[in-house]
């Protein structure tokens, strides 16, 4: 780790004035930033072909399916990978890949999940709204302005921090419920499970 941190292209310029690292600095900083905003659907772009020409058979190194090899080749954002096959496969049919590509996965999941007509979803206010930034604001209240028969509504954020033995139970069950409901988020899902309680 040390080793990486100490090769990282802002770390070697130890003699730079202050006013060049920043500039150095910040130019970095965005360019990170917008490679994670943009790997999530060349993932998601990458893993549907996989899928669906089972490039996963083709491999030196034999899986038994296509969610063993991303069980295998990305571990770790994995479960992004899912969520992004899943708003790629709704917004190609609407919009062009450049523009997905520009929208970071909170705003292209709610334009593919919330936002139910493709018209809308074409829209070029809509786009640059949905291509504006991390959070989701912006892209909600332009959909809410413009176009108030999509029925958005706004957004309560609650942070939860579940045990590891919860979080299996809670995973499970998910699942499970994915299985009536192959879109379903988390949060439809533990609404569904509070309204039955109610009833």
């Amino acid at each position: 780790m040390m080793q990486t941190i100490m090769n990282a292209p802002e770390i070697r310029h130890p003699t730079l004035d202050l006013e060049t690292q920043a500039l150095l600095d910040d130019s970095r900083v965005r360019e990170i930033d917008q490679q994670v905003r943009e790997s999530w659907s060349e993932l998601a772009a990458i893993a549907i072909r996989m899928r669906d020409r089972q490039g996963w058979k083709h491999l030196p190194q034999k899986y038994e399916s296509f969610d063993a090899w991303l069980l295998e080749s990305c571990p770790t954002c994995r479960a992004t990978v899912y969520t992004g096959m899943g708003v790629f496969s709704v917004l190609s049919k609407d919009l062009d890949p450049k523009d997905i590509r520009e929208m970071e996965i909170g705003n292209a999941r709610l334009l593919a999940y919330e936002v139910s007509s493709s018209k809308v979803r074409r829209d070029p206010e809509v786009i640059a709204a949905a291509k504006s930034g991390r959070h989701t604001k912006a892209l909600r209240e332009t959909v809410k302005r413009k176009f108030p028969d999509q029925h958005l509504e706004d957004v309560v954020e609650k942070k939860l921090h579940f045990t590891s033995s919860q979080w299996d139970i809670i995973e499970l069950a998910f699942n499970n419920y994915l299985q009536t409901d192959p879109k379903a988020s988390l949060e439809v899902f533990f609404e569904a499970i509070c309204a039955e309680r109610i009833v």
